[in-house]
Protein backbone atom coordinates (compact mmCIF):
# COMPACT_ATOMS: atom_id res chain seq x y z
CA UNK A 1 0.00 0.00 0.00
CA UNK A 2 2.77 2.49 0.89
CA UNK A 3 4.39 2.07 -2.57
CA UNK A 4 1.05 2.80 -4.20
CA UNK A 5 0.67 5.95 -2.10
CA UNK A 6 4.16 7.13 -3.12
CA UNK A 7 3.43 6.47 -6.80
CA UNK A 8 0.13 8.37 -6.66
CA UNK A 9 1.86 11.23 -4.82
CA UNK A 10 4.54 11.49 -7.53
CA UNK A 11 1.91 11.48 -10.28
CA UNK A 12 -0.15 14.26 -8.72
CA UNK A 13 3.02 16.25 -7.99
CA UNK A 14 3.91 16.22 -11.69
CA UNK A 15 0.36 17.20 -12.67
CA UNK A 16 0.35 20.03 -10.13
CA UNK A 17 3.71 21.31 -11.33
CA UNK A 18 2.53 21.58 -14.93
CA UNK A 19 -0.38 23.76 -13.87
CA UNK A 20 1.04 25.99 -11.15
CA UNK A 21 4.82 26.28 -11.34
CA UNK A 22 6.25 29.55 -12.62
CA UNK A 23 6.89 29.71 -16.37
CA UNK A 24 8.41 33.19 -16.64
CA UNK A 25 11.76 33.54 -18.44
CA UNK A 26 12.99 33.76 -22.01
CA UNK A 27 14.07 30.12 -22.46
CA UNK A 28 10.93 28.79 -20.83
CA UNK A 29 8.65 30.98 -22.94
CA UNK A 30 10.24 29.69 -26.14
CA UNK A 31 10.57 25.99 -25.26
CA UNK A 32 7.64 24.24 -23.58
CA UNK A 33 9.52 20.92 -23.61
CA UNK A 34 12.33 22.48 -21.61
CA UNK A 35 9.74 23.89 -19.22
CA UNK A 36 8.20 20.49 -18.61
CA UNK A 37 11.66 18.91 -18.39
CA UNK A 38 13.00 21.02 -15.54
CA UNK A 39 9.69 20.82 -13.70
CA UNK A 40 9.71 17.04 -13.94
CA UNK A 41 13.37 16.89 -12.91
CA UNK A 42 12.79 19.08 -9.86
CA UNK A 43 9.76 17.13 -8.67
CA UNK A 44 11.47 13.79 -9.27
CA UNK A 45 14.53 14.95 -7.35
CA UNK A 46 12.37 16.11 -4.44
CA UNK A 47 10.58 12.76 -4.35
CA UNK A 48 13.89 10.86 -4.45
CA UNK A 49 15.25 13.04 -1.65
CA UNK A 50 12.24 12.13 0.45
CA UNK A 51 12.59 8.46 -0.46
CA UNK A 52 16.31 8.20 0.35
CA UNK A 53 15.90 10.00 3.68
CA UNK A 54 19.28 11.82 3.85
CA UNK A 55 18.39 13.50 7.17
CA UNK A 56 17.59 10.27 8.98
CA UNK A 57 13.95 11.16 9.60
CA UNK A 58 11.27 8.75 10.77
CA UNK A 59 8.81 9.83 8.09
CA UNK A 60 8.59 11.86 4.88
CA UNK A 61 5.53 13.82 3.77
CA UNK A 62 4.06 15.50 0.70
CA UNK A 63 1.25 18.06 0.88
CA UNK A 64 -0.95 19.54 -1.83
CA UNK A 65 -1.93 23.06 -0.77
CA UNK A 66 -4.83 25.16 -2.09
CA UNK A 67 -6.91 28.24 -1.40
CA UNK A 68 -8.96 30.44 -3.72
CA UNK A 69 -5.89 32.28 -5.08
CA UNK A 70 -2.81 30.11 -4.49
CA UNK A 71 -1.81 26.49 -5.11
CA UNK A 72 1.28 24.92 -3.60
CA UNK A 73 3.35 21.86 -2.93
CA UNK A 74 5.02 21.07 0.41
CA UNK A 75 7.64 18.37 1.01
CA UNK A 76 8.97 17.59 4.44
CA UNK A 77 10.64 15.30 6.92
CA UNK A 78 9.17 14.28 10.28
CA UNK A 79 10.91 13.07 13.43
CA UNK A 80 8.64 11.18 15.85
CA UNK A 81 9.20 10.72 19.57
CA UNK A 82 9.02 7.05 20.59
CA UNK A 83 6.89 7.34 23.71
CA UNK A 84 3.48 9.03 24.09
CA UNK A 85 3.41 12.19 26.20
CA UNK A 86 0.17 11.14 27.89
CA UNK A 87 -3.05 9.23 27.39
CA UNK A 88 -6.16 11.43 27.29
CA UNK A 89 -9.77 10.36 26.71
CA UNK A 90 -8.75 7.07 25.13
CA UNK A 91 -6.11 8.58 22.84
CA UNK A 92 -2.32 8.60 22.96
CA UNK A 93 -0.97 12.15 22.89
CA UNK A 94 2.17 12.00 20.74
CA UNK A 95 4.28 14.56 18.94
CA UNK A 96 6.69 14.93 16.05
CA UNK A 97 8.81 17.66 14.47
CA UNK A 98 8.26 18.72 10.85
CA UNK A 99 10.90 20.41 8.69
CA UNK A 100 9.39 21.34 5.32
CA UNK A 101 9.82 23.34 2.13
CA UNK A 102 6.82 24.96 0.36
CA UNK A 103 6.47 26.22 -3.21
CA UNK A 104 3.46 28.51 -3.74
CA UNK A 105 2.18 29.85 -7.06
CA UNK A 106 -0.52 32.53 -7.30
CA UNK A 107 -3.17 31.35 -9.77
CA UNK A 108 -3.83 34.81 -11.23
CA UNK A 109 -0.23 36.01 -11.55
CA UNK A 110 1.96 34.38 -14.19
CA UNK A 111 5.63 33.81 -13.69
CA UNK A 112 7.95 34.53 -10.83
CA UNK A 113 6.01 37.55 -9.53
CA UNK A 114 3.42 35.08 -8.27
CA UNK A 115 5.84 32.72 -6.51
CA UNK A 116 6.66 32.37 -2.82
CA UNK A 117 9.13 29.89 -1.29
CA UNK A 118 8.65 28.97 2.36
CA UNK A 119 10.73 27.00 4.85
CA UNK A 120 9.08 25.94 8.11
CA UNK A 121 9.80 24.09 11.33
CA UNK A 122 6.74 22.93 13.26
CA UNK A 123 6.22 20.79 16.37
CA UNK A 124 2.99 18.83 15.82
CA UNK A 125 0.85 17.25 18.55
CA UNK A 126 -1.31 14.26 17.62
CA UNK A 127 -4.21 12.65 19.49
CA UNK A 128 -3.97 9.12 18.14
CA UNK A 129 -6.97 6.86 18.74
CA UNK A 130 -5.68 3.98 16.57
CA UNK A 131 -2.64 3.08 14.49
CA UNK A 132 -4.55 0.98 11.98
CA UNK A 133 -7.79 2.82 11.17
CA UNK A 134 -8.32 4.99 8.07
CA UNK A 135 -9.65 7.76 10.34
CA UNK A 136 -7.75 7.62 13.60
CA UNK A 137 -6.16 10.89 14.73
CA UNK A 138 -6.44 14.65 15.06
CA UNK A 139 -3.50 17.07 15.10
CA UNK A 140 -2.75 20.60 16.20
CA UNK A 141 0.42 22.65 15.83
CA UNK A 142 2.13 26.02 16.14
CA UNK A 143 5.52 26.56 14.54
CA UNK A 144 7.64 29.09 12.66
CA UNK A 145 8.28 29.77 8.99
CA UNK A 146 10.27 32.10 6.74
CA UNK A 147 8.82 33.49 3.47
CA UNK A 148 11.04 34.42 0.53
CA UNK A 149 8.66 37.30 -0.34
CA UNK A 150 6.52 39.62 1.77
CA UNK A 151 3.87 40.06 -0.90
CA UNK A 152 1.82 37.58 -2.89
CA UNK A 153 -0.96 38.89 -5.09
CA UNK A 154 -2.96 41.43 -3.11
CA UNK A 155 -1.53 40.29 0.25
CA UNK A 156 1.29 42.06 2.10
CA UNK A 157 2.76 40.04 4.95
CA UNK A 158 4.95 42.82 6.49
CA UNK A 159 7.58 40.34 7.71
CA UNK A 160 9.37 37.37 6.18
CA UNK A 161 9.07 35.60 9.52
CA UNK A 162 5.62 34.09 10.08
CA UNK A 163 4.04 31.77 12.61
CA UNK A 164 2.46 28.62 11.17
CA UNK A 165 -0.38 26.86 12.96
CA UNK A 166 -2.80 24.16 11.89
CA UNK A 167 -5.62 21.79 12.75
CA UNK A 168 -6.00 18.43 10.99
CA UNK A 169 -7.59 15.01 11.06
CA UNK A 170 -6.47 11.86 9.31
CA UNK A 171 -5.65 8.19 9.56
CA UNK A 172 -3.51 5.26 8.50
CA UNK A 173 -3.57 3.23 5.28
CA UNK A 174 -1.18 0.75 6.90
CA UNK A 175 1.76 0.84 9.32
CA UNK A 176 3.90 2.81 6.85
CA UNK A 177 1.43 5.17 5.14
CA UNK A 178 -0.94 7.82 6.48
CA UNK A 179 -2.98 10.77 5.28
CA UNK A 180 -4.52 13.92 6.75
CA UNK A 181 -6.70 16.85 5.74
CA UNK A 182 -5.42 20.08 7.27
CA UNK A 183 -6.39 23.71 7.71
CA UNK A 184 -3.16 25.72 7.92
CA UNK A 185 -2.77 29.40 8.80
CA UNK A 186 0.29 31.65 8.46
CA UNK A 187 0.58 35.09 10.07
CA UNK A 188 3.07 37.15 12.09
CA UNK A 189 0.75 37.51 15.13
CA UNK A 190 0.84 41.32 14.73
CA UNK A 191 4.61 41.59 15.21
CA UNK A 192 4.37 44.21 12.46
CA UNK A 193 1.29 45.65 10.76
CA UNK A 194 -0.49 45.00 8.51
CA UNK A 195 -0.83 41.41 9.68
CA UNK A 196 -2.35 39.88 6.55
CA UNK A 197 -2.29 36.14 7.08
CA UNK A 198 -2.94 33.41 4.56
CA UNK A 199 -4.87 30.15 4.91
CA UNK A 200 -4.57 26.85 3.06
CA UNK A 201 -6.42 23.57 2.87
CA UNK A 202 -3.79 20.83 2.66
CA UNK A 203 -4.08 17.20 1.66
CA UNK A 204 -1.09 15.44 3.25
CA UNK A 205 0.40 12.02 2.58
CA UNK A 206 3.18 10.57 4.75
CA UNK A 207 5.44 7.53 4.43
CA UNK A 208 7.02 5.98 7.53
CA UNK A 209 10.50 4.57 6.89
Amino acid sequence: MSRIVLAVTLFFSLVLSSATFSDEGESLKSDSKETWGWRAAMITSLMLTLGTNPLGADESSVSFMQNSDVAGLKVGFRWHEDEPIARLMGADLTHYYLLAYNYWQHLDIDGQEGVNNVVEFIPVFRFNYSRTSIISFIETSVGVSVFSRTNLGDKTFSTNFQFANSLAFGGHFDQHASWSLQLQHYSNNSIKLPNNGINFYNLNFAHRF
